[in-house]
């Protein structure tokens, strides 16, 4: 061993290595507390301890504040089991071994492990500064005692409603302010606080113990005036404390300070110490070690000095807090001290009393809480849209409890839902914030957000933390220090042991929980995280492998500035497909809750190791997505889509298209099985998956604006069976009120504020193609506030979405209209949509007739695709129609001379054109068969050329499309070769027919026909086969029907041919219906099959 600037020679032992099991049981162990084991020199305060090769020292007492501890190689640190002991420490470095308990032997004592120091103090290489660091060769095996880390509810807590609720001494104002109580210990978030009375004195409650009505409210107590006068002071005080009748609840609580240094409070001391004990002997009473930004409070039963208790607390946190209650006759009465030792104008006291069942509930839970004790502290997060609804007790003792209850001190100020409705399982976490050890960061000064950190690197041989508590962790001041975190490991999983970290709880958080950075195989498994800045659990370069994240639970993630990302931080955010990503909760933060993001190459010092190739994270599947829940986030539950650009920042669309072998395009397509995915009470929308070839399984979605978007960047298909999508549930939450000054309106549930009054949908359709298939839908009404669609589509969406998407085998537990809408989509006149190209477009096919009747597509209601097949819903705004529809898509190379959007007319209906832009290939709906046929108008001068596209188009379900021409121009057209067999790009020269009664009975897909009179040119937009049972793409054979027009010569701004194509090809118009369709379509189920849906997620 070493201390800096001398060396201690001891002897020392070889010997047998310590019991596997227990390793502080080893004989070959020194004693710290042993004076013996440091040559008659312990250390001292302010030490840089160092532990050489060969020692091996108990931890079995507190040392003195070291400087560091230095573990070399082959040097060993055990800390003995059954102590409270307090170790405080800029950093720990280790090469060697650190032991705290085992597998087989976990530490039962209490260990706090403070890490102190401040910005710029010293810099050790590879870890910085305030740390616990594993180098090459190190070993850290930390094994607290195995505490539930978190488990459900199975009944609702209800908000508490108080009988008497006084801030200050404001006795009107009883029960008007009962939201300023924050019992989180997050000192980041603000307190509103008292901002109208500035009391600076003892304040005195008192209630009646019969009723808990609160009786009397008055400064007891104040250091104002003469110091002389104060002995006369309390002479009052104490003649109102003998004056209250025996039985009444007595609560003190200080109000903002108390001025000692300008009084002889001794006199004060001894009248209370004697009233609340029933004698003076200068140590009952705490508040006489009351110190400036103290809190303090006292609460007793008047005449019954037994039941006195009284809490100080000085414990240097910003916000300190002093809350006592008594519980008497079925009634709790309160009393609060709340101080902020910055914000002194907030601090305030309360007193406030109601029914004991309500606010010291009895929680109902999914799990045997044995490992819970009295005292632990634990939180109930939110199940509505706001994560702060998150709220923080401590366990008292319940001796009619069971193994799966747990009485808690909470006074409920919001709804927690604790129930499966309809196979969604909204059950509130219940987490424990406290475990046996604790590693700190201690407070840095000038406010700098630097806690302590605890990093890992390459070559370690064991790392483990189980069950271990750490706060006020991370930092904001540079990049790479976490409260835990793999840090350039390469593989981890070819140990003898997992690298594991495992049941902790980390909360209060400068910058995330656990990191997993350029390292692979890394298992975090059970831990709980709450209130960081930045994201939670972070896979951080693209190039991190094999990452096992499962049990996990997170929230409350908000914003930072520690890289670019942070500014919609996420609880699990995933850079690698490579991850397997099970039983997890993200339950609350300022951006998503799980979001899958890839870089296209891995970033930072991962770039140039190899981990991944180039577009490699784009092709490869993911490896594990089941059985993971999101609610209460800002954004979104689950969120698959964008790049990560070299520079951190996000790009747009992430073009996921998985393959069997990722390196190879032509492997064919791998599927992505999202299973059992819950997500409710997501503000913007439950989920939106980019991507192709992905499968949604047995998930439920319930309570959001959205339930869930699929939209795709690559060519492959996507499906979602066997789900739920709920509308508005039971979960009603805390009703949400919006407005200012005198104009406020409130809605009978909570909402989501910046979409309050936008339409609720439960499936979204958007590019697809997408098919649905046994998937139930319930609780989609309309209010007095918002439409509802159990299926709608992609809104103010100004690109395009697939003809074929199609839905099977789909149950509805309402009747439509009367109880619900099966189909919605607003036009412009409707809150939250507007009538861009995509919005016009939206279509899905009806295959097995569950929706509305066997093969109808449902298209928008607009003249330009009513046919006599079609019927109107107007709570659709929809309909659906007996013929089947195709897509056609324009295209023309944008310049400024040329024109920008194109009208489009249907021959039979010359007079109700359609308008779409070049923004996103100006698509348009056609009906297939040859019935009905068009002409496309560009609105200004013409380009070279024009191309068609046909979507969802076969042999014999085409389409006649004409463009207007200049009459002047040589006119050629080509086709794209579309034989299986063919290679794509093979284009095929078109051959110009005479009529257009020829090309009206042609069938061959290259003819075309060009009237130079009317400035026109027609062709047949038609696939060379049919679809089979395999075809589930836009484009047979990847290939769509496409025309290019080409234009030689001629005047281009002669673009405009209507006048001449009509009436010369305007058909006869076929009787369309008028009609509207109000046939009501029964409900099919209540409630979904037992099967369909994630159901009980945690059981």
């Amino acid at each position: 061993m070493a201390k800096t600037g001398w060396v201690l020679v001891i002897s020392c032992v070889f010997g047998l290595v310590a019991s596997q099991n227990c390793p502080d049981q080893s004989p070959q162990l020194s004693k710290w507390s042993d004076n013996a084991t440091w040559n008659e020199q312990p250390p001292q305060e302010g030490d840089a301890l160092v532990i050489e090769s060969g020692d091996s020292i108990l931890l079995d007492t507190s040392p003195p504040r070291l400087d560091s501890i230095t573990i070399k190689s082959g040097g060993k640190l055990v800390v003995a089991d059954g102590k409270d002991i307090s170790l405080i420490v800029k950093y720990i470095l280790i090469n060697g071994e650190m032991h705290v308990g085992s597998e087989d032997c976990p530490f039962t004592g209490k260990l706090h492990i403070t890490l102190e120091g401040n910005l710029g103090e010293y810099s050790v290489a590879g870890f910085g500064e305030k740390f616990i660091g594993v180098a090459s060769g190190g070993v850290l095996e930390v094994h607290g005692e195995y505490r539930l880390p978190w488990t459900k509810l199975t009944s609702n807590v209800n908000k508490v409603d108080y009988i008497s609720n006084v801030k200050n001494i404001d006795m009107s104002q009883n029960n008007a302010d009962n939201n300023d109580d924050n019992d989180d210990d997050d000192e980041t978030d603000d307190n509103d606080g008292n901002k109208g009375q500035n009391i600076r004195a003892l304040v005195i409650y008192v209630f009646n113990e019969g009723t808990g009505v609160l009786e009397s409210a008055a400064e007891l107590v104040h250091t104002k005036g003469k110091a002389r006068d104060f002995p006369n002071t309390v002479a009052n005080a104490k003649q109102i404390l003998d004056d209250i009748p025996p039985g009444k609840i007595i609560g003190l609580a200080l109000k903002r300070r108390f001025r000692v240094e300008r009084v002889d409070p001794s006199g004060l001391f001894d009248m209370l110490e004697e009233w609340a004990y029933g004698a003076v002997d200068n140590t009952s009473l705490k508040f006489r070690d009351y110190k400036f930004h103290g809190a303090w409070s006292l609460i007793k039963k008047q005449g019954d000095n037994p039941s006195t208790q009284e809490l100080l607390n000085d414990d240097g946190k910003m916000v300190r807090i002093a809350e006592l209650y008594h519980e008497e006759n079925g009634i709790k009465f309160g009393v609060r001290s709340w101080v902020h030792t910055i914000r002194r104008g907030q601090c305030y006291s309360r007193g406030k009393s109601s029914l004991a069942q309500n606010s010291i509930p009895v929680l109902h839970l999914v799990d045997d809480t044995n490992t819970w004790q009295t005292g632990d502290k634990v939180v109930l997060l939110s199940t509505d849209f706001d994560w702060k609804q998150r709220e923080f007790g401590t366990i008292v003792d319940c001796s009619s409890c069971t193994s799966k209850q747990v009485r808690v001190n909470i006074e409920p100020k919001f709804v927690h839902f604790g129930e499966i409705y309809k196979n969604v399982d909204m059950r509130g976490e219940v987490a424990l914030m406290n475990r046996n050890i604790v590693i700190e960061g201690g407070a840095a000064a000038g406010k700098k957000q630097m806690g302590g950190h605890v990093k890992f690197l390459k070559g370690f041989k064991t790392v483990q933390v189980k069950n271990v508590e750490l706060t006020n962790m991370g930092q904001q001041t540079s990049l790479g220090n976490y409260p835990l975190h793999f840090h350039m490991c390469g593989d981890v999983d070819d140990r003898s042991k997992p690298s594991l970290l495992s049941g902790n709880s980390i909360h209060n958080s400068f910058a995330r929980c656990i990191t997993v950075h350029g390292s692979h195989g890394a298992q975090v498994k059970d831990n709980f995280c709450l209130n960081t800045l930045g994201h939670g659990y972070f896979l951080e370069d693209g190039g991190e492998k094999r990452t096992v994240l499962e049990g996990n639970l997170g929230a409350g993630q908000k914003r930072s500035k520690l890289i670019k990302s942070d500014k919609l931080p996420t609880t699990f955010w995933i850079t690698n497909p490579q991850t397997f990503v099970r039983n997890n909760v993200a339950a609350g933060s300022e951006g998503h809750g799980f979001w899958f993001v890839y870089p296209n190459t891995p970033l930072g010092p991962s770039k140039d190791l190899n981990f991944m190739d180039k577009f490699e994270a784009m092709h490869t599947a993911i490896f594990e997505f089941d059985n993971n829940v999101a609610h209460s986030n800002v954004m979104s539950g689950l969120f698959i889509d964008n790049i990560l650009n070299t520079d951190g920042s996000l790009g747009t669309t992430n073009k996921y298209e998985p393959w069997v072998d990722p390196k190879d395009s032509k492997s064919g397509a791998k599927m992505v099985t999202i299973s059992k995915l819950t997500a409710y009470k997501n503000m913007k929308q439950n989920a939106w998956i980019n991507g192709g070839y992905i499968k949604v399984t047995q998930s439920s979605f319930s309570d959001s604006v959205i339930g869930l978007t699929f939209k795709r960047s690559s060519p492959q298909e996507q499906y979602i069976e066997d789900s739920v999508f709920v509308g508005d549930s039971p979960n009603i939450g805390t009703p949400t009120v919006i407005g200012s000054g005198n104009s406020f309106k409130t809605y009978p549930r909570s909402v989501p504020l910046e979409f309050a009054d936008q339409p609720r949908q439960g499936f979204v359709f958007y590019h697809g193609p997408v098919y649905v298939s046994d998937t139930w839908f319930g609780d989609f009404a309309d209010t007095d506030n918002y439409k509802s669609g159990a299926l709608g589509f992609q809104r103010d969406n100004d690109g395009h979405s697939s003809p074929i998407s199609a839905v099977d085998g789909l149950k509805f537990g309402f009747a439509d209209p009367s109880e619900g809408n099966r189909v919605f989509d607003g036009n412009a006149t409707d809150n939250g949509f507007s009538g861009l190209d995509g919005d016009l477009i939206g279509t899905f096919r009806d295959a097995d007739g569950s929706v509305y009747s066997a093969n109808a597509q449902i298209v928008k209601d607009l003249p330009f695709h009513m046919t006599p097949n079609c019927l109107q819903r107007n709570n659709w705004k929809m309909m659906p129609c007996g013929d089947e529809f195709g897509q056609v898509r324009l295209s023309w190379l944008a310049k400024k001379t040329v024109a920008k959007d194109v009208s489009i007319y249907r021959d039979d209906l010359p007079d109700n054109p359609i308008q779409s832009d070049a923004k996103k290939q100006a698509p348009f709906m056609v009906i297939l068969g040859g019935q009905y046929s068009y002409l496309a108008k560009l609105n200004g001068n013409l380009p070279t050329s024009v191309k068609f596209s046909g979507l969802g188009f076969t042999k014999t379900k085409f389409t006649r499309v004409g463009l207007c021409v200049p009459r002047d121009s040589t006119i050629r057209v080509k086709f794209l070769g579309l034989a299986a067999s063919g290679k794509w790009g093979q284009w095929k020269k078109g051959k110009a027919l005479t009529t257009i009664e020829d090309l009206n009975n042609s069938t061959n897909p290259t003819d075309y026909f060009v009237d130079s009179d009317a400035g026109a040119v027609f062709f047949k937009l038609m696939h060379v086969r049919e679809y089979g049972d395999s075809d589930v793409i836009d484009c047979l054979d990847r290939k769509c029907p496409t025309a290019v027009v080409t234009m030689i010569g001629g005047d281009k701004t002669d673009s405009d041919c209507t006048s001449r194509a009509y009436p010369k090809y305007k058909r006869d118009p076929i009787d369309e219906s008028d009609d509207t369709e109000v046939t009501s379509l029964p409900a099919d189920d209540l409630f979904p099959p037992a099967s369909w849906g994630a159901g009980s997620t945690r059981d």
